[in-house]
């Protein structure tokens, strides 16, 4: 009897043991299929196209990869469909470097476009065809197919996209260089230098430190290969500062010509140049007032010539009023001296042959002859202009 019960005993946990086995087999294959078909879809993105397949240099192949789970060649499929990645990395996952969600596939383009705009703006300043640009300018254009070509077979990465950047930063320091020294042309050729003599020296060093840059372009694009340095942004500082420089040259040129320009107009007031030169004059005011014109809406180096011009019309006019002031004051004194001996010589003959009665023709020696000028046509012809301009170069 007791082997009867041990019997049924061992017969109940075996079945029992075979009916838990038939009921999980199914689930635990349906679970696993699903997680397999999970995990290859978010590698591949949210579009709904399974992992997808992305042209590339074999990314697809490591699974720490940013692109999607495939053979060497970048390709594979999941669970829900298939799809195809474009060179520019499309199978890019934001969650890998939370830091460098900004440089995604989306932006990819864009960078390049930034890139070829400020290139652009380059050869427009010269730098192409300038001699001391020239190799610089086409080693950079190397460095740059270079790594078009890398991102577009293997896709971006974060010290690809900052080489890139640095690249798109010299292309602009090299339309800022070319900017900065034509400007210093011009200011050797008119002599402005001394007006601010510290900011042109401080420019014309930065220009000198920009060309053994571009002289030694080696050590520039070795650096820049590293992914991790700002050598383009250091160029293209350099090169705004110096640019800088040479237009704070001219502000202050500007601003020392506008004094020069007033000074001359208080001495052309002074000898009332507005009464007896009114054209003349009203040039000369037209010009400084166009002068502050173009200081405000920065055109300094036109503003320049503006007050010179004025600063011209208004010291001639001083001098040759001021000399035509002096021969009239010499012949009103000759007058008065041939006045003075009329009188003389009427005392004399009052004394020795008095009239006694009134001549016609000859009026008393208190009689009015002309009215009162109150001079008011002189007062009105003068201009009020402002003695300086405020920081932003507006009128004070």
């Amino acid at each position: 009897m007791t082997k009867l019960k041990r019997l049924a005993l061992v017969l109940l946990a075996v079945s029992s043991l075979f009916f838990m086995a038939c009921g999980s087999t199914p689930k635990d294959d349906s679970s696993s299929s699903g997680s397999a078909g999970s995990s290859s879809q978010s590698r591949s993105g949210s579009s709904g196209s399974g992992a997808g397949s992305g042209s590339g240099s074999g990314s697809g192949a490591d699974s720490s990869s940013s692109f999607a789970d495939g053979d060497e060649n970048g390709s594979g499929s999941g669970r829900g469909g298939s799809g195809s990645g474009s060179s520019y990395g499309d199978g890019y996952d934001d969650d890998d470097d939370e830091e460098f969600d900004e440089n995604t596939a989306k932006d990819y383009k864009a960078l390049f476009r930034m890139i070829d705009k400020s290139r652009a703006k380059a050869i427009e300043s010269g730098a192409q065809d300038d001699d001391a640009t020239s190799d610089f300018f086409n080693a950079l254009d190397e460095e740059y197919e270079r790594q078009k070509a890398l991102a577009e077979s293997g896709g971006i990465t974060p010290e690809m996209t900052n080489i890139l950047r640095q690249i798109n930063a010299a292309y602009a320091g090299l339309e800022q260089y070319e900017d900065a020294k034509a400007k210093k042309e011009r200011i050797d050729d008119k002599g402005y230098a001394s007006h601010s003599q510290r900011a042109y020296d401080e420019g014309a060093r930065l220009l000198e430190e920009l060309e053994e840059i571009m002289a030694d372009s080696d050590s520039f694009f070795e650096e820049l290969r590293t992914g991790t340095s700002d050598v383009g942004t250091q160029f293209l500082n350099k090169a705004t500062k110096a640019n800088t420089d040479f237009t704070n040259v001219f502000k202050a040129t500007a601003t020392n010509m506008r004094t020069e320009a007033f000074k001359a107009k208080k001495q052309a007031d002074s000898v009332k140049a507005s009464v007896s030169r009114k054209d003349d004059y009203d040039d000369g005011v037209s010009e400084f007032r166009e002068g502050d014109s173009n200081y405000v809406t920065g055109s300094v180096e036109q503003s320049i010539e503006n007050y010179i011009n004025a600063r011209d019309i208004f010291s001639t006019l001083y001098e040759e009023v001021s000399a035509a002031r002096a021969e009239a004051q010499k012949k009103i004194s000759a007058a008065k001296k041939k006045v003075n001996h009329a009188w003389g010589v009427a005392d004399e003959a009052d004394k020795t042959d008095p009239l006694t009665e009134k001549i016609d023709g000859i009026e008393d020696h208190d009689a009015k002859l002309l009215e009162d000028d109150d001079f008011t046509e002189a007062e009105n012809s003068y201009v009020e202009i402002d003695e300086e301009l405020d920081d932003d170069g507006g009128n004070s």
